[in-house]
């Protein structure tokens, strides 16, 4: 009994050791994720630029750089973003997470979508020629406080059957006229790849991630 109790001991600290250098492994897959660089790594469309520290208007969270976006102004339903391509294959999971801000002198008004300006992070899934799935959060709309950072909870994404690519994205929604401005900074997006199992305490296998 002695022995199986040890056994059981070293086998627990092993999965523990194996868990924390896996979490450790976990990195950042986008370039230039804090704008240091401008809009370097990055594709740009719409009313999407890159600033550097100007206060009271432009408050990085962290370093120098920040993105900033705002609608289009076409009185119809239109976006401005940035994102970031990368290959993969079904099955594989992708976290997302992403800060926002916005000034209180160029605030965006209003409760949000649909109707109002609202800014997402969204991981998009793609086959070969179009869109197959994604999940998406809200980041940033007239209902946030203005002049702070707000750190949005991490979005999980499962890429479906037929996936071949991915993009990590921020995109500005303007349904119509509406101001205001989004600040971004310290985008994150990590692949998380299985490299282990072990046993759970009710007898079932769970993957361990990095």
């Amino acid at each position: 009994m002695q022995v199986r109790k040890q056994t059981l001991v070293v086998a627990l600290v092993g999965a523990f050791v194996m868990a924390a250098g896996s979490a450790a492994l976990a990195q950042n897959q986008l370039t230039n994720p804090g704008f240091e660089s401008g809009l370097a790594g990055w594709t740009a469309f719409g009313n999407a630029y890159a600033e550097s520290s100007n206060p009271p208007q432009f408050v990085p969270r962290s370093g120098n750089g920040l993105a900033s976006m705002f609608g289009n102004w076409w009185g119809v339903f239109n976006v401005s973003g940035i994102f970031q391509e990368f290959a993969t294959a079904p099955g594989e999971v992708w976290e997302m997470s992403s800060s926002a801000r916005h000034w209180s002198s160029d605030a965006m008004i209003g409760v949000g979508a649909p109707d109002q300006n609202w800014v997402v992070q969204k991981i998009a899934f793609f086959d070969a020629s179009q869109e197959i799935g994604g999940v998406e959060s809200t980041i940033l709309s007239g209902t946030f406080a203005t002049d702070v950072w707000h750190d949005a909870a991490t979005i999980v994404g499962v890429a479906p059957a037929g996936t071949v690519k991915l993009q990590a994205l921020i995109l500005y929604l303007q349904p119509l006229y509406d101001g205001g401005a989004a600040h971004i900074d310290d985008v994150s997006l990590v692949h998380r790849v299985p490299v282990a199992t072990e046993p759970s305490t009710w007898g079932r296998v769970k993957a361990l991630y990095r």
